[in-house]
């Protein structure tokens, strides 16, 4: 049964759901176990990005070497950023200091 405080449509897989909401903090594995039980893959609205659950699905999406972390040389992430570290002058000036580092 859905819980009353998400709403969730099967043809599309969308998912709204408030990550804040009460009752989903006190309990979440009610939503999880209903989201679990009617689709593995659900696009989560309020996050903005596709989840996975189904212990399959997952195995084969972390050993998925396209879902890296790390981009081939010369091409582009979702962002269109190639190599280009600009955007990150000042976090790399402060990371360049951090203690771990050491």
């Amino acid at each position: 049964m859905m819980p009353a405080y998400l709403a969730f449509d099967p043809t599309s897989r969308r998912l709204r759901l408030d990550p804040h909401e009460p009752a989903f903090v006190q309990n979440p594995y009610e939503a999880y176990a209903f989201l679990h039980g009617i689709s593995n893959a659900f696009f989560w609205e309020d996050y903005g990005f596709w989840c996975f659950g189904g212990f399959d699905d997952v195995n084969r999406l972390l050993r998925d070497r396209r879902f890296g972390r790390q981009n081939p040389a010369g091409i582009p992430d979702s962002r269109g950023v190639g190599d280009d570290r600009s955007h990150l002058t000042a976090f790399d000036a402060i990371e360049a200091n951090s203690i771990l580092e050491l």
